[in-house]
């Protein structure tokens, strides 16, 4: 049994990231206020970081400019900064709690990297958790999906990079809210929490059913972490394969020896490709369980060939596979300047120039390289070890639609792209695979 006290929620935090500055995320509801209930006591405790709150108004409710304040009072007697973060753009009717999602952790991604905030703390806890494996399994997931939420997460976003701790995944719902009320702090309440639109709605209240057949919060929590244990074991046998089969070539995609990626077994082989297709695509959902086992066998039947899904593309030869990105999923181009920005999920680039964008080299980049005779240590010639669509779908420096350099292949001062690749990426890449 967890002790429910602040002294065990801050070993939780510091045992997931030991970081100076770490933000959270308080809508107002009862879960998060019981998440500031806690960290206000935590914060005065020896190895206690610096906590900072984060409350996002998406414009959505006009309830929410008054819990927004009403977190910012609580915090203001605790001691603790807080920051409300208001979406400027409309959500579209379609899908709008995802859509209200990826603006949230947006929001909040860009506010940590301004602030050097290391990390959000989130206070998902195991009734969240029982809730994900339900709407998993009726998905037909397999071992990530059914593995649920993790206590760690690198989720990437428009606006970069933001780890997500989770501490509370051992915890009930209503022991935080529990918490909240004992401290004074009153919670607001969405009415979507009870619109059974939601298909997390609809799980939550079919819930007390499932428990008195026997499959309760806590049931549904102990098969999460028993399907995380099998996670792990099978990602430390896929990066044992990459380290001996597997090279990153300098572009920004992956290399694997056919021959030993012939020998794979299919679930191991579609588990490697799928983690690998959802990082190029920037996918937050998975793709259809048979399309990926189809794609992932596509280099047995040729001797060579290519196959696109999700925005990455694949290609064989004789004797190499690669996967890489799609040059028609690429991102639009976007200003560029003298500080180093990760371009696409794959490459830092940056230059001494102003005024400039990157966008994809693009085929008519190609050509107009070729016409001005771009040199690489080919000799004088792209390199041809890779498939040219790799080519294309690297970073390039343009003046309006003029292009000025494409760094990685052809070296010029000022222009700097490099790929953000490495072996200590593969572990983080599977982590963050299909939820099957």
């Amino acid at each position: 049994m967890v002790a429910k006290t602040p002294a065990a929620f801050l070993k939780t935090i510091n045992r997931l990231h030991a970081g100076a500055h770490v933000a959270l995320a308080v809508s107002g509801g009862g879960d998060s206020l019981g998440l500031l209930a806690l960290a206000a006591k935590a914060k005065s405790l020896k190895n206690a970081p610096k906590f900072s709150v984060l409350t996002v108004d998406h414009g959505l409710r006009p309830e929410a400019r008054r819990e927004a304040k009403a977190v910012a009072n609580a915090c203001k007697m605790f001691g603790l900064k807080q920051v409300t973060l208001r979406a400027k753009e409309k959500l579209a009717p379609r899908d709008i709690q995802q859509q209200a999602r990826f603006l949230r952790y947006g929001l909040m991604a860009a506010w940590c990297a301004r602030h050097k905030a290391e990390a959000l703390v989130l206070a998902h806890h195991q009734d969240d958790q029982a809730e994900t494996v339900l709407m998993r399994l009726a998905r037909g997931s397999g071992v990530n999906g059914l593995s649920g939420m993790a206590e760690k997460q690198l989720l990437t976003t428009p606006s970069g990079e933001l780890v997500l701790l989770r501490p509370f995944l051992a915890w009930r719902g209503a022991e935080l809210k529990n918490i909240a009320k004992k401290a004074g702090l009153q919670a607001g309440e969405d009415p979507s929490n009870g619109d059974r639109a939601y298909e997390r709605v609809r799980w939550r209240q079919a819930l007390p059913q499932l428990a008195e057949a026997g499959l309760s919060v806590e049931a549904l929590s102990a098969l999460a972490d028993t399907m995380r244990d099998v996670r792990t074991s099978l990602d430390a046998q896929l990066v044992t394969w990459l380290e001996t089969h597997a090279r990153w070539h300098d572009y920004g995609v992956l290399c694997l020896s056919r021959e030993a990626y012939k020998a794979l077994e299919a679930p191991a082989r579609a588990r490697l490709v799928a983690a690998f297709v959802r990082y190029f695509g920037a996918h937050t959902h998975p793709l259809k369980r048979a399309q990926m086992h189809a794609f992932a066998a596509r280099p047995l039947q040729a001797s060579s060939g290519g196959a696109t899904l999700g925005g990455a593309q694949l290609r064989w030869r004789r004797e190499v596979v690669f996967l890489g990105r799609e040059l028609a999923a690429c991102p639009p181009r976007a200003p560029v300047g003298a500080k180093a920005m990760v371009w696409d999920n794959r490459m830092r680039v940056k230059t001494t120039q102003k005024g400039l964008f990157v966008a994809p080299l693009g085929q008519a980049g190609m050509q107009a390289l070729r016409e001005a005779g771009a040199t690489t240590a080919q000799k004088g010639k792209f390199d041809t070890s890779l498939p040219a669509c790799y080519i294309a779908a690297l970073p390039a420096f343009f003046k309006g639609k003029r292009l000025v350099a494409c760094a990685n292949i052809e070296p010029k001062t000022g222009f700097w792209a490099r790929s953000v690749y490495s072996q200590d990426l593969y572990l983080q890449i599977l982590r963050g695979g299909q939820h099957w």
